[in-house]
């Protein structure tokens, strides 16, 4: 199967089971629109969908979302002006966490990523680890830190040196802290070395301000980092940054 025939597969496939998951009534849903700036191996301004169906338990807690970034031009030096990508990602992943309310709080997830603007046809990743909180205030702070073990199998655009099937730590402190009645910060950190080689580094970080307009509207602005160490070829760059504004509906 082409790569382009898989990535618009799981996307469907997301579509569906975001669907599916919304009919049961003790999930949450989040929908949003919005548009991305991107700097680095894109250079472009993207719109972006994003979903996301979390259920809260005392027990098992589910968190399944996705997110489409695209973008395209008019490329003015071809025959007849025509428009062309000029990016287009999908992410989404599966995670379940275990007494996600006690100190520690085992979990599982799994990822994935397609961007072949970075290098990636596919990504898939597979996590387990255990999360612990720092302190919370409830409806006002959570701060947390998670470890886990990370497998990673790379399907990669390019011929690279890279290995396709990759073993790292992920060490991801967190900080959700209320600023206001109706203003919410988020910091999400992740620092991934690879165990085969330690030169092998991941870091994400994102910021977001979470502004609360209605019950159910609320506006988002955020800005993410990314830095890998090593890239699958020349051509790719090791720096991502990304400011997004987006409007998010919750039921």
């Amino acid at each position: 199967m082409k790569p382009k025939t898989i990535r618009y597969t799981l996307f469907i496939l997301l579509i569906l089971s975001s669907a599916l998951s919304f009919g049961q009534k003790k999930w949450d849903f989040d929908f949003g629109l919005g548009t991305t700036l991107h700097t680095g191996n894109v250079n472009t301004c993207n719109l972006n969908h994003y979903a996301s169906i979390i259920r809260n338990d005392s027990l098992l807690a589910f968190d399944f979302k996705y997110k489409l970034l695209y973008s395209s031009l008019i490329n003015r030096n071809s025959t007849g002006n025509h428009w062309e990508e000029t990016n287009f990602e999908i992410n989404g992943g599966l995670k379940v966490d275990y007494l996600q309310y006690g100190k520690f709080s085992p979990f599982l997830a799994c990822e994935m990523l397609m961007n072949k603007y970075k290098g990636y046809d596919l990504k898939l990743s597979g996590l387990i680890g255990l999360k612990y909180r720092i302190y919370v205030k409830p409806s006002f702070c959570d701060y947390s830190i998670s470890a886990a073990f990370v497998y990673d199998w790379t399907d990669f655009t390019d011929e690279t040196v890279l290995p396709n099937n990759n073993y790292r730590i992920s060490i991801r402190p967190k900080i959700k802290q209320r600023l206001s009645e109706n203003l919410m910060l988020l910091n999400l950190t992740f620092f991934q070395p690879s165990v085969l080689d330690f030169k092998d580094i991941i870091i994400n970080n994102t910021t977001k301000l979470q502004t609360k307009l209605t019950k159910m509207l609320f506006l988002d602005l955020s800005f993410s980092y990314e830095y890998r160490s090593l890239v699958p070829s020349e051509k790719y760059k090791k720096h991502d940054f990304m400011t997004e504004v987006s409007l998010r509906v919750k039921f």
